[in-house]
């Protein structure tokens, strides 16, 4: 797959150029059959945290990293060194999703994959102030109780390793990441809530 004309934070600053991605992983400019003409368009990576940072963060595109991409207009990229769970964009604006070099959105739309593999994450996540209550529903739906509300925000999910992309009903993307036992997503911490066990008697 090769991204051409396409604005990067590249190694030294903002730049114009081509990217290729191949066998998983960004590899520079070059002949491709797949062409996905970037002009105007911002190629930001999702790379691992800085030293000492948890989970991942949206880093430079350089030859060699993983290709864990996100396409989106030049306006809408996210700044460099924003966390990958506080990373928000509407669905029409999402022109690609890259994970490990396969393409798992185009202009908006989810590609085929597996949302809950294992049914793994299932259950209810709350945050610390029991404020936010997030439901990972086994048919790869979540569902949203905010301060109370019940179904504040519903769509899909899908799980990626670690990191989760939802698609909200109201038409935008927002991402996630499960970092040991707590998920974060957006501005929250959230840890599984278990269901209680039956006593005997």
């Amino acid at each position: 797959m090769l991204f051409t004309n396409v604005t990067v934070h590249g190694p030294t600053g903002i730049l114009v150029t081509d990217v290729r991605v191949k066998d998983g992983h960004v590899t520079g400019s070059g002949p491709d059959s797949d062409v996905i003409d970037g002009s105007g368009l911002g190629l930001v990576a999702v790379v691992p945290a800085a030293a000492g940072g948890r989970g991942h963060m949206v880093g430079r595109v350089v030859p060699g990293i993983p290709a864990d991409l996100l396409l989106v207009p030049r306006d809408a990229m996210p700044d460099l060194g924003t966390p990958w769970w506080r990373v928000v964009v509407t669905r029409r604006d999402v022109r690609a999703l890259l994970t490990r070099g396969q393409l798992v959105i185009r202009d908006g739309e989810p590609l085929d994959r597996p949302a809950n593999p294992e049914d793994a994450r299932i259950g209810v996540w709350v945050d610390r102030n029991d404020w936010l209550h997030q439901e990972l529903l086994p048919q790869g739906r979540y569902d949203e109780t905010r301060g109370g509300r019940r179904h504040a925000y519903t769509g899909r999910y899908w799980l990626d390793g670690d990191r989760i992309d939802y698609l909200d009903d109201s038409g935008f993307y927002a991402f996630g990441e499960f970092i040991g036992d707590e998920l974060f997503h957006a501005d929250f911490v959230l840890r599984r809530r278990m269901p209680p066990t039956a006593t005997g008697g």
